[in-house]
């Protein structure tokens, strides 16, 4: 037994904790500790044990419980992967995972992506149990808006150039402030640092505008954006009030229920810089399944959102609501060097 890894009585506590956590994420299933069933060789004892349905089809799901000491043994190896592996065979379980309390070794962490099991660590905040903080390196985007421009499809045709913000209004509110909200939607929604965009939204009807020469009738709203940024790397501490995290997916899975996702020791003026992040962070939507929680976080500058907003949105075709952009160019997504 490696040192610092606990077992029988004195590996309760954590084991407890992980199926505290465990039983909460399902309340329809049945989760037990320390379970001895036989294999092959003989009686095994399970840490955690979840038995339960899934689309009506029983499932059993084992989870063993590495009560390592972070500071002493480092993190579990591959050998407890392969452990696992084998245990999972005799067994004949469906799901396995690892749940460890000083976190996985690269080799670990490759042979479990390639076989099949999971790891897993408990997030639980303030429970003295567990004395591991995950940490993670996250991906924090910066952009400064460099242009924001409207544009009115109107009937008959006006040009407004060098026309303000606030002179264009629908039904007595600056339009300005719509076209900001739809702005910053159009940047949050795309992991985009640095380009021109163009969005347009076409009017289900023609619907009267007000500028200081008098109304007139626009058929479709358009803006055109043109920002620089880049991307920083930092290395920040994740925890939650009750959770778990997933080491393959890098994703954090909240209990049912009020519950809170902490980023610890994030600062959105530091980081290093980097050209882009890996492509799993780049995806729209991102991967994330039902319970899951994940945060790339966004410092955009020489842009501010401005109440009140003129209701537009409802006069709009549903579909040139939608602000994901499809098929980014790469430049689009990569730091730029200005």
């Amino acid at each position: 037994m490696a040192q610092g890894e606990r077992s029988g009585k004195r590996g309760k506590p954590f084991e407890r904790v992980v199926k505290e956590v465990l039983s909460t994420l399902d309340p329809r299933s049945v989760v037990r500790q320390g379970q001895w069933v036989t294999g092959p060789d003989g009686r095994r004892e399970l840490d955690v044990l979840i038995e339960g349905s899934v689309e009506g089809v029983r499932r059993r799901v084992l989870v063993e419980c590495k009560d390592f000491n972070p500071n002493t043994t480092g993190p579990v190896g591959i050998r407890f992967v392969d452990a696992l592996e084998s245990k999972r065979r005799d067994l004949a379980a469906d799901v396995s995972f690892i749940c460890s309390n000083a976190g996985f070794t690269t080799d670990a962490i490759r042979k479990a992506k390639r076989v099949g099991i999971g790891l897993i660590a408990v997030l639980r905040e303030r429970d003295h149990r567990i004395r591991f903080q995950v940490r993670e390196e996250i991906y924090i985007r910066r952009v400064t808006v460099q242009t924001l421009t409207i544009g009115l499809q109107t009937e008959p045709a006006v040009k407004l150039d060098g026309v303000p913000f606030e002179a264009i209004t629908f039904k007595g509110v600056s339009v300005g402030n719509w076209v900001l909200r739809r702005a910053l939607l159009l940047i949050g929604s795309n992991p985009i640092v640095a380009g021109t965009f163009k969005a347009t939204h076409m009017l289900r009807a023609p619907a009267e505008f007000d500028l200081l020469t008098g109304p007139l009738m626009a058929t479709r709203v358009d803006f055109n954006l043109t920002i620089s940024g880049g991307w920083f790397a930092q290395q920040v501490g994740l925890d939650a009030t009750a959770g778990i995290y997933d080491w393959l997916r890098r994703r954090v899975r909240l209990v049912p229920g009020p519950g809170q996702f902490h980023i610890k020791d994030v600062d959105l003026e530091k980081g290093d810089p980097i050209d882009r992040p890996p492509d799993s962070e780049l995806r729209v939507p991102m991967e994330l399944r039902r319970g899951e929680m994940w945060t790339n976080l966004l410092l955009i500058k020489g842009l501010d959102a401005r109440e009140p907003v003129p209701p537009i949105d409802e006069f709009v075709v549903p579909e040139d609501l939608e602000m994901v952009i499809k098929d980014l160019p790469p430049e689009a997504v990569t730091s730029s060097r200005a």
